[in-house]
């Protein structure tokens, strides 16, 4: 039986905005996607089935959630890459989880790009069939194969990568406990106008933090209507020393702070855990 411990990082939306949708429903969307060092902790094994232990399967420790085992993007993921696995081939996976899951940061999304990362490079999968299946089990997993700054735009599946991320890496993440977001909901409750899609080129990143404040999330609104703790977390981000930029990730609910030293978003972090001790509060590093 192989075995590896891998990594799932945490997905950060430094913008989030809604261009279009499709005639079948999907939203068109188009955000910066990056990623920080606190993740979940995947044990995978693969070994061959045994009629006494013939399915896959997923086991998930300090999830906030009861996590469905059948229905998960990990085992989802899974079952897709089987088919291209030697025959009578049986995958174990045990997810330890950190990241808060249906919060806006990626929890399972991660999980799952970690699983195709993983399997796709042991049975040698073809790195456009990895994307077709990513994209299957959900928008985010794309760009969480790779754990890398990405420019998203479609439904998920177009990724444009961002050759230098100059922005200071220093984040304070926030989620209020207890409280949790449906990304399907949030997504059907949005009736406003489309955004217009940004222009992108070589000097976009060169000043990021000036294009990140003309950008939003769009979905950030919507989501203060139905849990309205998160215009707290932002006012609480905002009112830290050396903060730069406070907004929701994602469809919520969790909200990020980027700060301008690692000494100010600790201290940022330690002042609102005092103050709020019902949320969890992370001070954490960006991956660049």
């Amino acid at each position: 039986m192989k075995s590896f411990c891998v990594k799932a990082p945490a997905k950060i939306n430094l913008f989030l905005h809604i261009v279009g949708k499709k005639e079948i429903g999907y939203h068109l969307i188009e955000g910066l996607f990056v990623f920080a060092n606190i993740s979940n902790f995947l044990e995978i094994k693969v070994g061959e089935k045994d009629f006494r232990y013939d399915n896959s399967t997923v086991e998930f420790i300090n999830s906030e959630l009861k996590v469905s085992h059948k229905y998960n993007t990990v085992m989802k993921a899974v079952n897709l890459l089987l088919r291209y696995a030697p025959a009578r081939t049986k995958v174990m996976i045990k997810v330890v989880k950190n990241i808060p899951i249906a919060a806006g940061l990626g929890s399972g999304s991660s999980d799952a790009g970690a699983v195709i990362r993983t399997l796709g490079k042991l049975w040698e999968v073809n790195r456009s069939i990895l994307s077709e299946i990513a994209l299957s089990v959900g928008a985010d997993v794309p760009a969480s194969i790779d754990n890398k700054p990405v420019l998203v735009r479609g439904i998920g599946e177009e990724l444009c990568p961002i050759k230098k991320l100059s922005l200071p890496t220093n984040v304070v993440l926030i989620k209020p406990k207890k409280k949790f977001l449906s990304t399907p909901e949030v997504f059907s409750r949005y009736t406003g106008d489309f955004s217009k899609p940004i222009e992108w080129n070589d000097d976009s990143e060169k000043d990021l933090l000036k294009l990140l404040k003309e950008t939003k999330n769009d979905l950030q609104e919507i989501a203060i209507g139905l849990v309205p703790e998160i215009k707290d977390v932002i006012l609480a981000l905002e009112s830290q020393e050396g903060s730069m930029l406070s907004r929701m990730s994602g469809s919520g609910v969790a909200c990020f702070g980027i700060f301008d030293s690692e000494e100010n978003a600790k201290v940022a972090a330690m002042n609102i855990r005092e103050k709020q001790p019902e949320w969890w509060v992370c001070d954490t590093q960006l991956i660049i």
